[in-house]
């Protein structure tokens, strides 16, 4: 890497050192072959247009410098007497400006005036701000928006903005200028005010009930309010024995006493105590994923339709999951002890409005997004880097750019040894078994020769449970076709079969709010087919389990 940006570096070098031309302000050379006509609809003025080594410009356009409105062919008459002033542009190069006098039959035309230089303009919002602020500058060319393609500069140091808005962390004036070409606009200045710091008040936590059954279904809402009774609980952070609470729900699978309390800012609420108690019945269990509850722990990606997304991620279910299972992985990372890896994303969307920043990533760093792909791809490319499905091509399939993912490579060997291992259950259709994450190999419950197909189901998502959790790849028809990729968060099990009886799972196709949707588990077509009924009815056919983090293992 180093000789090639070395390379690259060098090669400027070279075009720099070989460029002896003079600085311009205009790139193009706009001709005419007269600078006034007569305004009877016949005479014409004629456009020739010339780069500055004297050769003709094909495929010029010239355009009103008023409007910009584009003229039809290279010359311009009319029937009004006045004044018409014009320019010439090729791509992103432009000329100077020139005015035809056009004028009344029997009329003698003046000389024509000089080009008429361009006025680039710099405009900031808001010119007043707080520190930590944002302030959003445009550039515009004769009332024309050039923001995209000019570059804004911070006038102490003349430093290079990246993009359109700047941030400033310090109280101040600061003053900013644009370049757009060769041109340079007026200057701009904002002033930066002390950031108001407002002052901590005590906090309270209490909780809606203080004892409740461990059966990871009924749960305690827990409430943070400040002095005065404001509530704060979404501003603030819940622990219970120690540990990170993700949400403001409360609810166990393991009896006993947990004592909880919430911080905000500096703050520290009052200790509380719930009782779980044990449940005495043992007909069915019910399971979540690591740090998941009925109500809390879980993530729910959905898809947008909106006109800015454009239905862009329409096939992107594959992404939504991989998203879910990777922000639950962070939370096992980051509650074992750990710092997530710099520019790792975390938490809510910021650009697209989706629950997880995560989700971010696959729209900005994904091609081909109209085809749709599987969540080992996903979840590969984000830890690794790696496009687990180059061979299979581009053409039908979302793949990742060259270069993205890996937010956990440079630590990646690392993580892995602390990972929950899969057993080989010798399973001969598992891939892998060993590593992080497997995949049925497409393992069709259909025609299978396993003489229970529910209970070697069953016993894969037991499996996947006691190490991580998983997505699954779901036929939306009992033929098998229509495939979609959904989050499983936990399940309940009859405890005298051995049968999974219910599913707990996050589908980005059920709506525009995060819910957790219960589906029942059954046998279908003489037992040879397994069939999930819910918010809707699908059929699974491959599982991708994830290892979960930490000293549990």
């Amino acid at each position: 890497m180093k000789k090639i940006l070395f390379a690259l570096v060098a090669l400027i070098g070279i075009v720099a050192c070989e460029s002896k031309e003079p600085t311009r302000e205009y790139e193009l050379n706009l001709l005419v072959d007269k600078s006034g006509i007569v305004a009877d609809g016949n005479d014409a003025v004629t456009f020739l247009v010339y780069n500055w080594e004297g050769e003709l410009v094909e495929g010029a356009t010239i355009h009103f410098a008023d409007t910009h409105e584009a003229l039809e062919g290279m010359q311009f008459r009319t029937k009004y007497a006045g004044e018409y002033s014009f320019y010439a542009k090729h791509g992103s190069k432009k000329s100077e400006v020139w005015t035809i006098i056009a004028i009344e039959a029997g009329e003698e035309p003046g000389p024509g005036p000089e080009p008429q230089p361009q006025e680039l303009k710099l405009s900031v919002e808001p010119a007043t701000i707080y520190v930590n602020q944002t302030v959003t500058f445009k550039v515009e060319l004769d009332g024309n928006n050039v923001t995209s393609e000019a570059t804004i500069y911070l006038a102490e140091g003349n430093v290079a903005l990246n993009g359109a808005t700047y941030t400033p962390t310090a109280e101040g004036k600061y003053a900013f200028y644009a370049k757009f070409e060769e041109q340079t606009s007026n200057s701009v200045e904002i002033e930066v005010l002390a950031e108001i710091v407002q002052e901590q008040k005590p906090i309270t936590i209490q909780a809606s009930k203080s004892t409740i059954k461990a059966n990871g279904v009924e749960y305690a809402d827990l409430t943070v309010t400040e002095e005065g009774g404001a509530d704060v609980t979404s501003s603030s952070t819940i622990y219970v024995n120690g540990g990170k609470l993700n949400g403001s729900k409360f609810a166990t699978t393991t009896a006993g006493t947990y004592t909880i309390y919430a911080t905000k800012g500096d703050k520290t609420s009052n200790e509380i105590t719930i009782v779980a108690e044990q449940v005495t019945s043992t007909d069915t269990s019910t399971i979540f994923a690591e740090g998941v509850t009925l109500t809390s722990g879980w993530y729910d990606v959905n898809k947008k339709s909106t006109p800015q997304n454009a239905q862009a991620d329409a096939m992107m279910c594959w992404a939504a999951s991989s998203s879910n299972i990777i922000q639950w992985f962070q939370d096992r990372y980051v509650d074992d002890g750990n710092t997530l890896p710099a520019g790792c994303p975390n938490g809510t969307s910021s650009s697209y409005g989706y629950e997880l920043q995560i989700m971010d990533v696959f729209r900005d760093n994904w091609e081909n997004l109209a085809r749709g792909n599987w969540t080992d791809g996903g979840v590969i490319w984000y830890f690794e880097g790696r496009d687990l499905y180059s061979t299979n091509g581009t053409e039908n399939r979302a793949y990742p750019r060259s270069g993205t993912g890996g937010y956990f490579k440079s630590q990646w060997s690392t993580i892995f040894a602390d990972m929950y291992q899969y057993e080989d259950l010798n399973w001969g259709w598992l891939y892998n078994p060993t590593t992080y994450i497997t995949e049925i190999n497409n393992y069709n419950w259909r025609g299978s020769s396993v003489a229970d197909p529910l209970l070697k189901f069953s016993e894969y998502i037991i499996n996947a449970f006691e190490h991580g959790m998983s997505s699954m790849a779901v036929a939306m028809s009992s033929n098998f076709n229509g495939a979609h990729a959904v989050t499983i968060w936990g399940y309940e099990v009859d405890n005298a079969t051995g049968y999974v009886t219910k599913l707990y799972i996050a589908d980005s196709d059920d709506g525009s709010t995060p819910v957790l949707q219960p589906y029942a588990v059954r046998s279908e077509s003489g037992n040879s087919k397994i069939a999930l009924t819910g918010y809707t009815t699908y059929y699974p056919f491959a599982l991708y389990p994830v290892s979960g983090y930490g000293s549990a293992k």
